[in-house]
């Protein structure tokens, strides 16, 4: 059978209130990426309007408003309404917060624990910490999004069974992607910020730079870059036993692979 393989972009970040017809026109499937619990609980009310986004849960590392609001209850009700957790994880910019930041990511992977999802972690400044708390409370479906690990990190993050999602700006990253294997890479915009040097549209799901690049160094053609991201993304959505939870769409492209 042949399938139609859109572009996937597993992490951008999509302002709630985007026209659905707007977002439908990007003609990819976008798993997106919110800040907070406010803005997850706001982007979740619009799951039966979207074809091919899957709304995440999240809490991001670098905003303290974020961090200060989190709720363990709250954010557990926001894991019964979607399969995708983005973005949490650490971030070593403001090392004063450093604290609160591995409160909630704790807390976070615990519930993880007993109900996976495909999990967008952020670890800028703090990769070797991350791994640390990954190694401490394993979980299934654990992303590294823009991974920034020098190559044992990698090596070490391997092992632990995570997978990688690479934008414009960390394809340049020779070092990392030698030791990533191809059936573990996924492919994100990190919109508005992995893509401001990729060549345009610059928009969410607009991954073809990534795609091309991959395609380069790993020798094969961009059709079977995509179509071994869609497989990747297959197997996460069947560790992490989520695929009742996708759009219909998705669910469909997913089966396929």
């Amino acid at each position: 059978m042949t399938v139609n393989w859109p572009p996937l972009d597993v992490h951008a970040h999509i302002d709630p209130s985007i026209d659905a017809n707007t977002l439908l026109n990007l003609r990819a499937v976008i798993f997106a990426a919110n800040r907070s619990i406010e803005e997850s609980a706001q982007a979740l009310e619009r799951r039966p309007h979207d074809l091919l986004a899957v709304w995440g849960a999240g809490v991001h590392p670098g905003l303290k408003s974020a961090l200060e609001n989190y709720s363990p209850s709250a954010f557990a009700a926001l894991l019964e309404r979607t399969p995708y957790v983005g973005e949490v994880g650490l971030d070593a910019k403001v090392k004063s917060r450093l604290p609160l930041q591995r409160e909630v990511l704790s807390s976070i992977l615990q519930q993880l624990q007993t109900r996976p999802r495909i999990t967008s972690i952020h670890s800028y400044g703090a990769t070797n910490e991350v791994l640390d708390q990954l190694t401490e409370t394993p979980i299934l479906g654990a992303v590294l999004h823009w991974w920034l690990g020098d190559r044992n990190a990698t090596l070490r993050a391997i092992e632990l069974g995570a997978y990688f999602s690479i934008n414009a700006s960390s394809v340049r990253r020779s070092e990392t992607l030698d030791v990533i294997p191809l059936e573990r890479l996924l492919l994100e915009t990190d919109h508005p910020d992995g893509n401001r040097y990729g060549r345009g549209p610059r928009q969410p799901g607009n991954i073809a730079d990534v795609e091309t690049a991959l395609a380069a160094r790993y020798g094969i053609t961009t059709q079977a870059i995509r179509e071994r991201a869609w497989r990747n993304l297959a197997e996460l959505v069947e560790a992490t036993a989520t695929l009742d939870m996708l759009p219909s769409r998705v669910r469909g492209i997913v089966s396929s692979a």
